[in-house]
């Protein structure tokens, strides 16, 4: 009887302690955060706005990007000019420029295009400069349309 109850203990113990082992979740794969496509910008580091037009136009190696409708009032626009259009890390100058509508003009940072294949583009871009009360020009484009 004594060996009997034994075995019943230690298959209970047993259990319990299967049953009470680490959360399984921790080890499953995560999945990858999806990027939503388009351009996004921050000036002076202040709220994101998010172009609600964004291409990379391939016959002058610029990107453009708009929000609002052109002529009216509140129409944003951010230019960036570049002298090459392969994945790298492009300085502002050297033929390489930023600029929006509103007077910005970038003197220095870097334009990072991470990749431009399969007709779309992405990077980043971070500026400082002047003009139309803006010091400084932030921003993320993810797979836009290459034309």
């Amino acid at each position: 009887m004594k060996t009997k109850f034994r075995i019943l203990a230690l298959i209970f113990i047993t259990a319990f302690l299967i049953s009470c082992s680490s959360d399984d979740d921790n080890d499953a794969v995560q999945p990858t955060p999806s990027v939503t496509a388009g351009f996004r910008w921050k000036e002076n580091g202040g709220a994101e706005i998010t172009a609600d037009e964004a291409y990379f136009e391939s016959a002058y190696k610029t990107i453009k990007a708009s929000k609002g409708t052109s002529g009216t009032p509140g129409f944003q626009f951010v230019e960036i000019n570049l002298s090459g259009a392969t994945a790298g890390t492009y300085a502002v100058g050297s033929g390489n420029a930023v600029g929006t509508l509103a007077g910005y003009g970038a003197r220095a940072g870097n334009i990072q295009i991470t990749s431009n294949t399969g007709g779309k583009m992405s990077g980043t871009l971070t500026s400082t400069g002047s003009g139309g009360g803006t010091t400084s020009l932030d921003a993320t484009f993810n797979d836009i349309e290459v034309r």
